[in-house]
């Protein structure tokens, strides 16, 4: 049965206005028209009446969409596109970052709304946090064509923050001989992430050339190992020095299981630990930013420092879609390779030294 419709009201200012019920959220909806005139008011009420109608039907069908609902569809229709870390952080944010929003309905939002969360976020988050959080709202919105205007919607601006970092004199001589050398050389003189660096298996080795094509990654207690890296550039080969070839072959581990005997977290934590007691505060994914910087230094090509560290930028560089271990790619392997062999065997820690070594290095 229709609810009833009641008539507009003559305002003060003598616009016309209409107040009806929502029969979904079961609160007030107004609308108010500045045609003064019957043929104003009649109109008006025509529009009530439609939207009302439009209303009653999703509330019979129970058709109504909260933001919660949409934006879990949203991850599950992505679950088999985006990586297993991606869905991972969408669902930590649905489930931490938005409760102020998730329980209203997807035509209910407006802008004010939008922002008053925005600004809820801004005083807890880190402005970085906020602009992702944000990220994954607006590909909610835009995938279910939800028609608002978010053009006025301030974000936190972003602060560029420094971080001493250190040389990777002090990171080779921090570690050396340590149960984690392994992991920590693959990350700063490979430039490997992590999640390659667990996955890594012996019969990924080839003489010297190590192929990555594996992540491995954890949630939790749950360990997933996925057959694919990050990227189409995170798929790549790398060449291993003597050094760090000797010390992967020494490892006592099945060709087809894992050579580092940590998990991401020991790994993680043994980092922290010892490199704080080295004076420096940074994460383990701060010693790729390390071997860019070093790569950099040399003088490398960004072509092969990008291709090398698995990193992908359209914007600057044509796409890699073939091998490049030809003449030029064992000069910047030699280069990179003899600068760190150099390192490797040295007891130098000071700074100007390693900018010598660079300097000779880069020619």
């Amino acid at each position: 049965m229709a609810l009833k419709r009641p008539e507009a009201k003559r305002l003060p200012s003598r616009n016309w206005r209409i107040r009806v019920l929502d029969p979904v959220t079961k609160k007030h909806k107004s609308f108010t028209g500045t045609d003064k005139s019957a043929k104003g008011k009649r109109l008006i009420e025509r529009e009530a009446e439609a939207w009302l109608d439009e209303r009653e039907l999703i509330a019979q069908r129970g058709q109504i969409i909260t933001f919660e609902k949409a934006a879990r569809d949203y991850i599950e229709a992505r679950r088999v596109t985006l990586s297993p870390t991606t869905i991972h952080l969408y669902e930590g944010m649905l489930a931490r970052n938005m409760d102020r929003i998730k329980d209203i309905g997807l035509d209910e939002l407006t802008p004010q709304i939008v922002q008053d969360w925005v600004n809820e976020l801004t005083i807890q988050k880190e402005p970085k946090t906020v602009h992702n959080i944000y990220g994954l709202f607006t590909a909610v919105i835009a995938y279910n064509d939800v028609n608002i205007k978010l053009s006025k919607i301030t974000l936190p601006k972003k602060v560029k923050k420094f971080k001493r970092l250190p040389t990777a004199q002090v990171v080779l001589d921090t570690f050396k001989g340590s149960e984690i050398e392994i992991p920590v050389l693959l990350a700063v003189w490979c430039g490997l992430r992590m999640s390659e660096i667990v996955g890594i298996q012996k019969n990924d080795i080839e003489g010297d050339i190590l192929t990555i094509n594996r992540v491995t990654v954890t949630f939790g207690t749950e360990t997933l190992t996925k057959e694919n890296a990050k990227t189409y550039n995170s798929n790549r080969q790398i060449r291993l020095a003597k050094p760090l070839l000797r010390l992967i072959e020494a490892e006592e581990a099945k060709p087809d299981k894992p050579i580092i005997k940590f998990t991401r977290r020991q790994i993680y934590g043994k980092f922290v630990k010892k490199i704080e007691e080295a004076g420096y505060k940074i994460s383990f994914h701060d010693l790729r930013h390390i071997n860019a910087s070093v790569m950099a230094s040399l003088g490398i090509p960004d072509l092969y420092a990008m291709e090398r560290g698995g990193w992908s930028n359209t914007s600057t560089l044509k796409q890699v879609y073939q091998q490049t271990f030809d003449y030029d790619r064992l000069k910047v392997d030699k280069t990179i390779d003899d600068y760190f062999n150099e390192l490797y065997n040295s007891d130098a820690t000071n700074d100007a030294t390693q900018g010598i070594k660079l300097r000779k290095y880069a020619g």
